[in-house]
């Protein structure tokens, strides 16, 4: 084996080498921005979910507010207030009348649960009981209504939707069954006869 055949074995050898490390290294990189991604992605949803607890808490005292219809009204703003936060959260242009539209679109998907937060609202017309029930009513509906429309702009926005694509057949399934949960949760974290114990002695 002369010179210059071991000149080209050793620069084939080292090409290889390269070529092999080059190929870890690649390797490794997308490992890491996998790894940068989820942990954004993670990140991002915390604080998603961080904008509908508030709101949530926010939903749930608007059922304390003693003036019928006007809890509604407060309701409304609270949840349109919500969905603006996580527009500017998913970096979606915001347009308050698309707002408005998004919500209806959403919550026209729940059609019967709307009308008994109506009907809440509407029995605090009925003095002491009526108050009463009227609170308990809207407290427990008004947040796990915006619980799950919350949840629902969460799962539509994090699959790269815009207030433009809203489509409540889309997210009716969903809405109803996180309802169902913000339901569940509303009662393991606000005890309701202590809640509507201290509105009755405010």
């Amino acid at each position: 084996m002369n010179a210059e055949t071991m000149t080209v074995d050793a620069e084939t050898t080292l090409a290889s080498q390269q070529s092999t490390l080059l190929d870890e290294l690649t390797t490794r990189l997308v490992h890491v921005q996998t790894e940068l991604g989820m942990k954004d992605l993670a990140l991002r949803e915390q604080e998603a979910d961080r904008i509908v607890k508030n709101h949530v808490l926010a939903g749930s005292a608007m059922g304390l507010v003693p003036l019928p219809l006007f809890d509604l009204v407060a309701l409304s703003g609270t949840q349109h207030n919500m969905l603006e936060q996580l527009c500017q959260h998913y970096g979606v242009d915001i347009d308050h009348h698309k707002i408005r539209s998004a919500l209806i679109a959403v919550l026209g998907g729940s059609s019967p649960t709307l009308a008994l937060a109506g009907a809440g609202s509407a029995f605090k017309f009925v003095p002491g009981v009526g108050t009463l029930g009227g609170n308990a009513g809207l407290t427990l509906l008004g947040g796990a209504i915006t619980y799950a429309v919350g949840k629902s702009f969460i799962k539509h926005f994090s699959a790269g939707g815009t207030l433009d694509d809203v489509r409540a057949k889309k997210l009716g399934s969903f809405f109803r069954k996180e309802l169902k949960r913000g339901k569940r949760l509303i009662r393991e974290k606000l005890p309701l006869p202590q809640v509507l114990s201290r509105s009755a002695k405010a």
